[in-house]
């Protein structure tokens, strides 16, 4: 009985909050009361948070609790701020560095660790294994408040089953255009960090909107024809990707055609006579090499050579009229793919991006939301052409 009348007397002197369910708002201050008045009722019936959480949100109401659902459809309540984070994905990383909340990991997956060009601080700290196969003893080690990762990888039966409920495990994709934004914003509310969140949604935002204010009125038989591919094919001829890959969706928002819409769907392989029969008006290749790697430029160019060489190639429009682009992942995806959207569409349309420098708007990016040194801005390959010497 002591317990149930601390708890409400912290509350009515914190909140003035009655405990009852508030219903229906989108107002975070009423979304607020009725968290805590749900979880002060679930706490009075033996589950719940315990009263050290309850107490600290009331402290901090009306900020919090608050609630967040992830990618995967899961609702977390958060009580208070959180201070340990592990990150298993790049993506995730970039998108936190964006909005301001890095200092607050503690622990990340392998293939940051080894990105050390492109977090030069996270690269620091402790692995927690690949996102595919996380270390679960070392995510223990480091204590966290809360793991981030995909939505499909690691496996539950990889990682939450391993973990005591009181850590939840967020996912989220971070380079998904169709999800992206509302991530973005959410990862806002569970680092706190609102106002750097906005700054760099409106430069998202800013950029999307250029593009979509330039090439909106084509109309759908004026579109650039496209065909999108990763390089040669795993069993023959080429990789391409159509519907529901994020290179379709860059390709697509930049105001182009996917050749490969309809004929397949996802990373499929295709024959090259297929690519030269669609005849089309442009080549878009993804690579994974460069970007924040130094010293690959040579693997770029090579990629866009193999396309300009290939037997019977030498047919297709966007050969003839030498446009064959490449763009990398650290480039077409995630935090700075504002970037690659502008240039994509100054690729497809250079009339109606004549002015436009994307090399100034991937600066700005590197600069304000990035944690990378000179040496990138300045030796990096993101994508090419890029109008630097061969």
């Amino acid at each position: 009985m002591k317990q149930v009348f601390s708890i409400l007397i912290v509350l009515i002197l914190a909140t003035g909050i009655i405990i009852c369910p508030v219903q229906g708002s989108d107002d975070y201050s009423t979304e607020a009361r009725q968290l805590l008045a749900t979880g002060i009722l679930d706490h009075l019936q033996g589950g719940g948070p315990g009263l050290v959480m309850l107490r600290d949100a009331a402290t901090l109401y009306p900020d919090y609790p608050r609630l967040i659902t992830d990618t995967a459809g899961t609702k977390f309540t958060f009580y208070r701020p959180v201070e340990r984070v592990v990150v298993m994905h790049a993506n995730a990383a970039e998108s936190i560095i964006a909005i301001g909340g890095d200092d607050r990991i503690v622990g990340v997956g392998s293939t940051i660790k080894t990105n050390t060009l492109q977090f030069p601080g996270l690269s620091r700290l402790p692995d927690v294994g690949r996102w595919t196969e996380p270390d679960i003893e070392a995510i223990l080690a480091l204590n966290p408040d809360l793991i981030l990762t995909y939505v499909t990888w690691p496996e539950p039966e990889k990682l939450e089953r391993h973990l005591p409920s009181r850590i939840p495990v967020i996912r989220m994709e971070y380079y998904k255009v169709e999800v992206f934004r509302e991530e973005i914003e959410k990862t806002g509310r569970i680092f706190s960090e609102e106002e750097h969140c906005a700054d760099y949604l409106a430069w998202y935002d800013e950029y999307l909107a250029i593009v979509e204010d330039r090439i909106g009125s084509i109309p759908c038989e004026e579109r650039v024809r496209v065909y999108a591919e990763s390089g040669s094919g795993q069993s023959f001829g080429r990789r391409t990707y159509s519907e529901g890959t994020g290179l379709h969706d860059l390709l697509v928002a930049a105001g182009g055609v996917n050749v490969a819409s309809g004929h397949t769907t996802g990373y499929a392989d295709v024959e090259n006579e297929w690519v030269m029969h669609q005849n089309p008006d442009v080549i878009l290749i993804w690579s994974g090499k460069a970007g924040y790697k130094l010293g690959e430029r040579n693997d770029i160019i090579q990629l866009y050579e193999e396309i300009m060489g290939t037997p019977g190639f030498g047919s297709i429009e966007a050969v003839k009229n030498d446009r064959v682009y490449i763009v990398t992942s650290g480039f077409a995806f995630g935090t700075g793919s504002p970037a690659a959207l502008v240039q994509v569409a100054k690729w497809l349309y250079p009339d109606r991006f004549e002015e436009i420098n994307t090399e100034e708007i991937h600066a700005e990016y590197l600069e304000r939301f990035t944690r990378t040194g000179a040496e990138i801005r300045e030796q990096g390959t993101f994508y090419y052409p890029d109008g630097r010497e061969i």
